[in-house]
């Protein structure tokens, strides 16, 4: 018999699904209120695109619950969508619709693929992601700044890192607490350079309105 989980861990869990759920929202008011898609890492939002579709695609062939892949299906179409405004607003036709014809072979390629082929991309997503965040990373430093990038994405992404690690301590699945935890430090780094940079930005306004 399945032990029940506790309802603060059920609320907790509830409560992240929603902010994991709208977290790039705050990402699409950004580009469409700008309307810009300067400073925006397009390298990121292109694997995280894939990464999301992948595992979407896995948890779905392997046929578990929906809780497990709704999230994820909700950010893979936020992300895309921030995708293709920001390239509309550059005014890059060509590469909206290569951006689309990609998405759709990516879409039809995870349909057709037999679940074991899957699999053996899931091995993949550590080092991708691995690459990805450490490359943002070294970009906010580089730029000292984190361009486009919406601080309330950066904090709720940051608050669902954190609950998740919560909740995997408190029911004891542990196998996902290493992804989990390399997430959250990420994240943490990314929310350190926001306040820094943001912090460096104001004084800099503050300098020029004095001269």
């Amino acid at each position: 018999m399945e032990e029940e989980i506790p309802l603060y861990l059920q609320l907790i869990g509830y409560s992240l699904a929603v902010t994991g759920s709208t977290a790039f929202i705050p990402q699409i008011l950004k580009v469409w209120r700008s309307k810009s898609g300067e400073g925006l890492n397009f390298s990121m939002f292109t694997i995280l695109d894939f990464v999301t579709s992948l595992i979407s695609a896995f948890c779905i062939k392997s046929g578990l619950q929906y809780s497990t892949w709704l999230e994820l299906l909700v950010t893979n179409i936020q992300v895309f969508i921030i995708h293709l405004l920001a390239r509309y607003y550059l005014n890059q036709t060509k590469k909206i619709t290569t951006l689309i014809i990609c998405k759709c072979i990516l879409v039809a390629g995870l349909a057709l693929l037999p679940l074991p082929y899957i699999k053996l991309g899931m091995n993949c997503l550590l080092p991708m992601m691995v690459y990805n965040k450490t490359a943002m990373a070294y970009k906010h430093y580089k730029d000292k700044s984190l361009g486009q990038m919406a601080g309330a994405t950066l904090y709720m992404q940051y608050f669902q890192f954190s609950g998740r690690i919560f909740t995997v301590l408190m029911t004891g699945s542990t196998a996902f607490l290493p992804p989990m935890l390399l997430n959250w430090i990420y994240q943490s780094v990314f929310v350190a350079q926001y306040l820094w940079y943001k912090k460096d930005g104001t004084k800099e306004e503050e300098e020029k309105k004095k001269e």
